[in-house]
C-alpha cells in the first residue's frame, strides 16, 4: 500500500505532501468525572456534556523544485501509476512552496474551509476524487524548518481540525475575483486604470452573490508605498462567470513607472476577498 495526501482548498487548489513524514489523529473524547465521597473509582458518575473532536497533524520534506500545486479534481493517472490533481503547475522552489502555502493555504475569510484527503493507489476503485481517508474542516497552522546544513529542503508541519465552519457573519460577500487584464488609460498623461476581471467561477447553484462594485487598490511598484483605494459601483454581469473592463479614474496616480494592483467586488453586505497577494499584477 502506498498513500498519497493532499490538502484541497475551497477554490480548487490543491498541495500534495509529496513526501510527508507522518501522519497523527487525535480523536479526543472528553467526560467530566464526579467521583462521589467515600465511594470506590468504580462508582463514578461520568458525564458526557462535551462533543468530540479531531485533529490531526501532518509533517512532511519539502523538496525543492518539485511540483505539489495543482487544480481541478485529484484523478488516477494510470501512466505514472499514481494519483495527481487534473492541473499540475510548474514546479516551484521550496522557498517558493513555503509562500504559496502561507498565502492560497491560510484561512483568513469567512468564507474558508480545506479539506485533508487521503488516496490509496492500491485501491480499486479509482474514480476522481474517490479517497481512502478524508477530513473536513479549517488548518490550526504551518510551521516551517530548515537548517544551515540543508538550506534547500525544508521540512513542514500543519495542524489541521475536522468540522462544520460555521460564522456569524453574512457569507453573502464575494470570493476573490480573477484580473484578467490591466493597464494605464490616458497615454502619457496618466489618468487612471483599466482593469478586466471576473468573478469567482465555482459557486453552487443559485449562490452567487450579487455584484454591485468593485474596489481597486494600487500602488508603485518601487519603492516604500501604501496601498491607495478607488472604488467604482456598476450593476452586475450575466455568465458564468461574470466578466467586467472597468476603468478606475485616479487622481494622484503615479505619472512614471509600473504599479501594482488588487481587486476586491462589492455586495450589499460589504467587501468580498481581495485577490491573493500573490496575484498582484503589475500595471506597465
Amino acid at each position: 500500500m502506498a498513500l498519497q495526501v493532499f490538502l484541497v482548498a475551497r477554490n480548487n487548489l490543491n498541495y500534495e505532501f509529496e513526501t510527508f513524514n507522518n501522519i497523527s489523529i487525535n480523536k479526543r473524547t472528553p467526560v467530566s468525572p464526579m467521583p462521589l465521597p467515600e465511594e470506590d473509582s468504580d462508582e463514578n458518575v461520568l458525564i458526557k456534556v462535551e462533543g468530540n473532536t479531531t485533529t490531526m497533524s501532518i509533517s512532511w520534506t519539502i523538496l525543492n523544485a518539485t511540483s505539489p500545486v495543482g487544480t481541478g479534481n485529484i484523478i488516477w493517472d494510470a501512466s505514472l501509476g499514481r494519483w495527481r490533481s487534473n492541473t499540475v503547475e510548474a514546479s516551484l522552489s521550496s522557498f517558493k512552496q513555503v509562500e504559496y502555502l502561507e498565502t492560497s493555504f491560510t484561512p483568513n475569510s469567512i468564507n474558508d474551509y480545506f479539506q485533508v484527503k487521503i488516496f490509496d493507489t492500491e485501491q480499486v476503485d479509482k474514480t476522481a476524487n474517490n479517497t481512502a481517508y478524508s477530513k473536513d474542516g479549517l488548518l490550526q497552522g504551518f510551521t516551517f524548518n530548515t537548517d544551515s546544513s540543508s538550506p534547500v529542503n525544508w521540512t513542514g508541519n500543519m495542524e489541521f481540525i475536522e468540522g462544520a465552519v460555521v460564522t456569524t457573519l453574512s457569507g453573502n460577500t464575494h470570493e476573490a475575483a480573477t484580473i484578467t487584464a490591466q493597464s494605464f488609460t490616458g497615454g502619457s498623461s496618466r489618468t487612471g486604470i483599466s482593469v478586466a476581471f471576473k468573478e469567482f467561477e465555482n459557486y453552487s447553484a443559485n449562490d452567487r452573490p450579487v455584484t454591485i462594485g468593485a474596489i481597486l487598490r494600487w500602488k508603485p511598484q518601487l519603492g516604500v508605498n501604501m496601498w491607495k483605494e478607488k472604488e467604482v459601483t456598476f450593476t452586475a454581469a450575466s455568465g458564468n462567470p461574470p466578466s467586467y473592463t472597468k476603468t478606475f479614474l485616479i487622481s494622484d496616480i503615479n505619472a512614471t513607472g509600473n504599479s501594482l494592483i488588487r481587486i476586491s467586488l462589492t455586495t450589499v453586505s460589504g467587501r468580498g476577498e481581495w485577490t491573493k497577494t500573490e496575484d498582484d499584477h503589475v500595471v506597465s
